[in-house]
């Protein structure tokens, strides 16, 4: 079985990426639903292939492999880059994570060997966040930014002083996992009172089939019936004025309030911004979220402003940051 490391020297080589790439280098976001591949020239994706993700282990990584062939080029390639969900180490082992088929899997070196050329793996996140800050809407900040996604399930990226933060193994900025409400609801991490049990998309719907339970839909609602409900749903409910549909997603921002304001008061960000599927719902979510947050931190009145802003990339972020991570070390 594959060692992981228990110190941070190999952090150490592992050096902060620039925010453009010098040639070509191809970026993979792997997700849920969906692995997607991006051949990446100057900041822009200029070819592009997805495939479905397999539940499978041994078919996933055909998978990557065969999305990664799909988009590279015959020369000038630089490297590949993986953004995989999932704690990640500096040498890009999957050592954990509560909705990924690989665990304890060196995929770097595994990707490497049958692509042929360097592999960077790293949180797909915080892939996200490095490609938000660098071309994204985190643009603006000159050295601390935060980024939370809300998706299946709750993920983070950090930018300290103009570094992605990867902590003393790696395995930093999972804020979906902080604690908003001791000894509450699990999230599928296991942990109790995370963020990911109330501010995901998996609890979203959750939420929403307990309230219609107990009977809290109103008539007509198309939240009535339970086997139709995802987080577009509730979204475009609450869009149409469903009661119950607003009122998970307030609760939701609230949530997410109490979770942003952590960030701010422990880091002293200068922005947090807000992506993946979910988030798409900002205009739902982020005044929620913002009055919360103030509500929430140590010394409101006297702090600068704390801009909470929806990511600009879309779902080309996770592609783009992997890519510009890869570049770093090709």
């Amino acid at each position: 079985m594959h060692r992981l490391h228990d110190s941070a020297e190999v952090l150490q080589d592992r050096p902060t990426p620039p925010s453009t790439i010098d040639g070509t280098a191809v970026g993979i976001d792997v997700g849920g639903t969906k692995i997607a591949a991006g051949l990446i020239a100057d900041g822009t994706i200029v070819a592009r292939h997805r495939v479905v993700t397999p539940a499978d282990p041994d078919a996933l990584l055909d998978a990557i492999v065969a999305a990664a062939l799909q988009v590279m080029p015959t020369e000038r390639l630089t490297a590949v880059g993986v953004g995989y969900p999932g704690m990640v180490t500096a040498d890009g082992v999957i050592a954990a994570g509560p909705n990924v088929a690989l665990k304890s899997f060196p995929l770097a070196s595994a990707l490497s060997q049958r692509i042929g050329v360097p592999v960077v793996v790293e949180n797909d996140a915080a892939a996200a966040t490095w490609a938000e800050f660098r071309l994204g809407a985190g643009q603006p900040v000159e050295r601390n930014l935060a980024m939370i996604t809300l998706g299946t399930g709750v993920g983070g990226g950090l930018v300290l002083d103009g570094r992605l933060f990867r902590g003393s193994h790696g395995f930093a900025a999972e804020l979906g996992h902080m604690i908003i409400r001791a000894d509450q609801r699990i999230g599928p991490s296991g942990i109790p009172g995370e963020v990911e049990a109330y501010c995901s998309g998996t609890a979203l719907r959750s939420l929403a089939v307990e309230a219609v339970a107990d009977g809290r839909a109103p008539e007509g609602s198309p939240l009535r019936d339970i086997r139709t409900i995802t987080g577009g749903v509730i979204t475009q409910a609450a869009r149409a004025g469903d009661e119950l549909a607003v009122a998970l997603l307030d609760q939701l921002g609230h949530d997410l309030g109490v979770a942003m304001a952590s960030v701010v008061n422990l880091l002293d960000v200068e922005m947090i911004v807000v992506g993946g599927g979910l988030g798409e719902a900002d205009d739902l979510l982020l005044d929620t979220a913002r009055a919360t947050m103030w509500t929430h931190v140590l010394g409101a009145q006297r702090r600068p402003e704390v801009p909470v802003v929806p990511a600009r990339l879309g779902n080309d972020a996770g592609v783009i940051g992997a890519a510009l991570l890869a570049a770093s070390r090709g």
